[in-house]
């Protein structure tokens, strides 16, 4: 297994410097919101609606016309969004998943991200395929004498800006323990847009002896509530067991980041004291 979590790593990482050898200014797109970093350090968001062989021509987000020399644009990147009768609204970057659960959208050929899980379990994805990505990562518990190594893969049967559907599988498994390992493979549909979508997932866990008789469910929500904000929910039903654990709480994103904070509440459970475990984690795309 950690042969391949390398491998993982190293895609992302040389996916990075593949960015930056895209020209020095943006092509003519009188419908793609750009963000321009100039060589002194400032930036513009807009559309380039003119350009010629030493300038370009950029309409602003407040629908400015500002022109730029070419030779001062040092970097540029589509900025992913809606726009809206009340202007250009940022899209969700981790929209690949919900606080644990997947929902059926993949990442783009060519982007990844970097995840992490109550600092102790980091997440490298990378989308090889428009419609095919994996993930993997190994865990960082202090003290303990072996780690967990998990992976990943997603594969997108549909692909629509309100419904997506797609197959995948998870393995985790500490190496050196007999026994020590599960696995679960499920189908993933997800309802909506990226704004306001319901996700249902289905499939059947299994260890490397076994397969779990019954399967198990997981139904989640998510919606925008605000620029930046969304809440997620998470509903679990696993074999053998009457307990749902339930996730919810908020997700707060930027163009690349998003950071998620919630609880976990066990329904059906007779749980004494304070029933709620927090959760946390966040995510950064390129």
């Amino acid at each position: 297994m950690r042969p391949l979590v390398v491998v993982l790593l190293l895609a992302c990482c040389a996916a990075v410097p593949a960015r930056a050898q895209r020209p020095a200014a943006p092509p003519i797109d009188s419908t793609a919101v750009v963000a321009l970093r100039l060589t002194d350090g400032s930036e513009f968001v807009g559309r380039v609606v003119a350009a010629d062989d030493t300038s370009l021509t950029l309409l602003t987000l407040a629908a400015a016309r500002v022109v730029l020399p070419r030779r001062s644009v040092a970097s540029w990147r589509v900025r992913r969004g809606l726009t809206t009768a009340r202007g250009f609204r940022p899209a969700d970057p981790n929209a690949t998943r919900l606080f644990f659960g997947p929902t059926a959208r993949t990442l783009e050929q060519g982007t990844g991200y970097f995840a992490d899980y109550y600092l102790f379990f980091p997440v490298v994805g990378y989308g090889v395929h428009e419609r095919v990505m994996i993930s993997g990562g190994v865990s960082l518990i202090p003290g303990a004498s072996n780690q967990l190594v998990y992976v990943a893969a997603k594969a997108g049967l549909v692909r629509s800006p309100t419904f997506a559907l797609a197959l995948g599988g998870f393995w985790a498994t500490v190496p050196g323990e007999s026994g020590a390992s599960l696995g679960n493979g499920y189908g993933v549909a997800t309802l909506g847009t990226e704004d306001h979508a319901v996700t249902f997932m289905g499939g059947y866990p299994f260890t490397a002896h076994d397969i779990a008789s019954e399967p198990m469910f997981m139904v989640g929500g998510e919606t925008r509530i605000g620029y930046r904000t969304k809440l997620l929910a998470e509903f679990w039903k696993f074999p053998e067991t009457s307990e749902v654990p339930v996730i919810f709480g908020v997700r707060w994103f930027g163009d690349r980041i998003a950071v998620d904070f919630g609880f976990v509440y066990p329904l059906g459970s007779d749980t004494n004291g304070f029933p709620f475990v927090p959760w946390v984690d966040f995510a950064v795309n390129w």
